[in-house]
């Protein structure tokens, strides 16, 4: 098995490179959606994506990237602003945005066949479609997140904890925030384009679940979220390859898996510790 996955590694070596490193890349963002208990938030910037594609589709644009991550990024954006006194929520906002997204993307390609045909595409999963570009891009930022987090995760789990204290020691939580929520934005907008919705979105959510049902705080769960998410990305293309399945999906369905393993460890230590 292993060794006729290395063998297949000339041929999808851009594909597997993407995927590794968008994992690695969507693990670290997914922490601080999980941590803020916003899981929803990564759903809409998903489909805000998903929406850019369709109106680049629709339109014929030249770039369906730009759409796709502009949205994403708005999205992100208009979720992650300081709520106001008597303004919408977050949830709302997020919400509204879902659902609108998710309305668009089909009415805009209603009339086009081939359209829907190319974001259902998008909607299952397309990783074995990476360029080297992407491959090399999705690198390059996954060694710039966990460069961050190795440098500023004392600040990140602060503003995360405790904004407040944050504030009084002289970061600007809002200024954060909103750098993270773009960063947020343009990896889903980029990793949907490349990797697919469901990939994306998986290794958003289940690598920064698994880490807290394992971790007792925040901060391992900065490195501990990227290995799960590698470590599932490993598995499951390697089973993938083997059995000639989908890749993304048994990527996810490989991080489902390990979240129930992660749900009985913690049952188990609770009880041990009662």
């Amino acid at each position: 098995m292993i060794s006729a996955f290395l063998n297949s590694w000339p041929l999808f070596q851009e594909a597997y490179l993407a995927a590794l490193s968008c994992g690695v890349l969507l693990g670290v963002l997914g922490v601080w959606v999980v941590a803020r208990d916003e899981l929803f938030l990564a759903a809409a910037v998903a489909q805000a994506s998903v929406l850019g594609l369709a109106l680049a589709l629709t339109f014929e644009w030249p770039s369906s990237e730009i759409p796709a991550i502009g949205l994403s990024v708005a999205v992100a954006w208009a979720a992650g602003k300081k709520v106001s006194r008597g303004g919408l929520g977050r949830d709302e906002v997020t919400a509204w945005a879902f659902l609108l997204g998710s309305s668009l993307a089909v009415l805009v390609l209603a009339r086009s066949p081939l359209g829907m045909k190319n974001v259902q595409s998008v909607l299952s999963s397309s990783i074995l479609g990476a360029s080297p570009f992407e491959a090399g891009m999705f690198g390059l930022l996954a060694a710039g997140a966990l460069a961050m987090v190795r440098i500023q995760r004392e600040r990140f789990v602060l503003i995360l904890l405790d904004p407040v204290m944050a504030s009084a020691v002289g970061l600007s939580v809002g200024a954060w925030s909103m750098a993270i929520s773009t960063t947020l934005g343009l990896a889903s907008g980029m990793a949907i384009r490349s990797t697919g919705l469901l990939f994306t979105f998986g290794c958003l959510v289940l690598p920064a679940l698994v880490a807290k049902n394992l971790c007792r705080e925040v901060r391992p769960m900065f490195w501990v979220a990227p290995l799960v998410a590698s470590s599932a990305v490993i598995i499951g293309l390697v089973l993938a390859h083997h059995f000639d399945f989908p890749p993304g999906q048994l990527v996810v369905a490989v991080l489902a898996a390990l979240l129930v393993a992660a749900w009985v460890w913690r049952e188990l230590r609770t009880r041990m510790e009662a």
